[in-house]
């Protein structure tokens, strides 16, 4: 014989902050898709998935008139990757243009080096932050999304605090669900706790937009054993 175990009724999150604009993520199953089985000598995923990412963050920030613009640069002939912040959105070129001059000004890259074709007109830049690739032989897909993982945790933390050393009031966390397959940001115009609630916004989120994946197993049966039939 088997009863069922009743589950208990789950309350729903407390969220504190009210500010919150939305959420930036990738599926990580998705991404699978674009496995590849060599090492290559450069990136192929990790930094178009990131500056996509950006980009949305960007947009929403400035629909709720945040001035906050940050997008990926890949720099693989400097072996280079970083994030490029601005009160004002940029293209591409302006994006590589400002990155180059910034490794110029810390003696990463010579002066002399010719950058004419990523010409600068924003006036508007804030910052990089970036990380050094140079001890990085041969990449995997594997390994690009573990550093898609460790620079949506790790590496948006210095350019967050640069936006706010610049009274630029654009908050967003890196999350990471492994049970939704998921990896991004989640945004919002005022602070909040991320420890304790980036992760709640980005699971009802997802839920208020049905791309939540709930578990469909039944419910747990818990066996009895007994030679009396309560039952007949």
């Amino acid at each position: 014989m088997t009863v069922r175990k009743r589950k208990r009724k789950k309350l729903p999150p407390t969220l504190s902050n009210t500010g919150f604009i939305g959420s930036t993520f990738a599926d990580t199953d998705e991404l699978a898709r674009n496995e590849y089985h060599f090492p290559r000598k450069q990136m192929k995923i990790t930094h178009h998935v990131l500056d996509a990412l950006l980009q949305g963050a960007t947009h929403l920030f400035q629909q709720h008139k945040v001035e906050a613009a940050i997008s990926c640069v890949y720099l693989p002939k400097y072996k280079k990757i970083g994030l490029v912040l601005s009160k004002q959105p940029f293209g591409r070129n302006e994006g590589i243009g400002y990155f180059i001059n910034y490794l110029k000004e810390i003696g990463h890259i010579e002066w002399d080096e010719k950058t004419k074709d990523y010409e600068i007109h924003n006036t508007s830049f804030i910052g990089v932050v970036f990380a050094d690739l140079e001890k990085i032989a041969k990449f995997t897909f594997d390994f690009e999304l573990e550093l898609l993982s460790k620079f949506v945790k790790d590496l948006i933390i210095p350019a967050k605090e640069l936006f706010l050393q610049h009274n630029v009031k654009a908050y967003l966390s890196g999350v990471e669900n492994e049970d939704q397959h998921k990896v991004g940001f989640v945004l919002s115009i005022k602070p909040y706790d991320e420890r304790k609630e980036a992760d709640l916004y980005f699971v009802e989120y997802l839920k208020e937009r049905g791309l939540y994946e709930e578990d469909e197993s039944e419910e747990e049966l818990v066996p009895i054993h007994t030679k009396w039939s309560l039952f007949k």
